[in-house]
């Protein structure tokens, strides 16, 4: 808008002295320095050093070889231009040029009227005022803008970080209970043993149970955000320990999937968040074996206590007969928690081997955790 506003001024001066030269029937020198002066105010909209070093070379020229007090005027106002875009130097070399040139003039007696001097002197003040007074709300709206900016880029984090966590809540709660329900619900017309048919429905009964109370904690959470979310039931797989993988390779053999366990008895040396985090890595890869991998011959959870960290390895075996890989390369839930894990300098691999699917997953030990 300020460049537009530039532009329509010194259009309408070069107007105007265009008409003068068309009234005066004549063009001199000064109507060729006047327009080249408009010309090069008008450049401030684009390079304002070059704009300046260009107006006070034109006005050096029509003060020294013309003796025109009214260059000196158009440099005094001029000064309000400079002030308002260019950097310290450029305007201290404007105001040091327009009073040695006012030094000029006064001493050569030759245009200047008396007091012509502090004319000149309190136009370049005022002008000097104006430019400055303009500069600064520029600089404040700049200001506004980037904090503007600043502002929605949060917010969209905000609002990413808030997406993020619903879809970790659909997947780590609701999506792994829906699974299973999926998997014994298949399961239920094959099975003729009133044990195992006993258990399918159980399993299913408790992970509708659990996939209804998690889907009303996250209508909770996203219908008021002023209050807390109603505290999720305990889960069966809290806490990487004995009971948490035993729990989990009960899972598997319940699915028909016989599995080794292996879990320390002593109390791993880990936080309880990173404790947890490996917990849900365990129940991402034993949901991931139900549902990629339901015909495994066998499989394996392992905790591993180590001087440096604690490892959890989970493996299962392909089915002889069948051609196809036994589990996807791993979907969303994994590829979270690699990152998740990767926060607390820990690793995170999972990958496909000659017998079927293994998954890695490190925390190292912090020496207080140690102690």
């Amino acid at each position: 808008m300020a460049r537009l506003f530039l532009v329509a001024v010194v259009g309408v001066l070069v107007c105007i002295a265009i008409g003068f030269i068309v009234a005066h029937g004549t063009f001199s020198r000064f109507d060729l320095l006047a327009i080249a002066f408009y010309a090069a105010l008008a450049t401030f909209a684009w390079h304002p050093t070059i704009a300046a070093l260009m107006v006070m070379f034109i006005g050096s020229v029509g003060v020294v070889f013309t003796g025109s007090g009214g260059d000196l005027l158009e440099l005094a106002i001029a000064l309000s231009l400079v002030a308002a875009t260019c950097v310290p130097w450029v305007i201290i070399a404007h105001g040091l040029l327009l009073a040695a040139l006012t030094t000029y003039i006064a001493v050569s007696g030759s245009t200047l009227a008396t007091g012509g001097v502090f004319g000149i002197l309190g136009i370049a003040i005022i002008a000097f005022l104006a430019g400055l007074a303009f500069r600064l709300v520029a600089a404040r709206e700049a200001i506004l803008v980037a904090e503007r900016a600043r502002v929605v880029k949060d917010l969209e984090a905000i609002a990413r970080e808030e997406q993020e966590r619903i879809a970790d809540e659909l997947h780590d709660g609701i999506a792994h209970d829906l699974t299973l329900i999926l998997f014994h619900a298949r399961a239920l017309p094959k099975q003729t043993d009133d044990t195992e048919r006993e258990v399918s429905l159980t399993t299913i009964e408790e992970s509708a149970e659990q996939a209804l109370d998690s889907i009303q904690s996250l209508l909770s959470l996203m219908r008021d955000t002023q209050t807390e979310a109603p505290a999720a039931r305990p889960s069966r797989y809290d806490g990487v320990a004995r009971e948490a993988i035993s729990s989990l390779g009960g899972l598997l053999n319940d699915a028909g999937i016989p599995t080794r366990v292996s879990a320390p008895n002593t109390q791993l040396a880990i936080s309880s968040v990173s404790e947890r985090l490996l917990t849900e890595i365990a129940i991402e890869a034993v949901t991931n074996i139900i549902k990629h991998a339901p015909n495994s011959p066998t499989a394996s959870l392992d905790i591993i206590d180590k001087v440096d960290g604690v490892e959890l390895v989970v493996k299962n075996t392909a089915p002889s007969n069948l051609a196809a890989r036994p589990i996807s390369s791993g979907g969303r839930g994994l590829s979270r928690a690699r990152q998740r894990l990767a926060r607390d300098n820990g690793e995170l691999e999972w990958g496909h081997t000659d017998e079927g699917w293994v998954l890695r997953a490190i925390v190292p030990a912090t020496p207080e955790q140690r102690s």
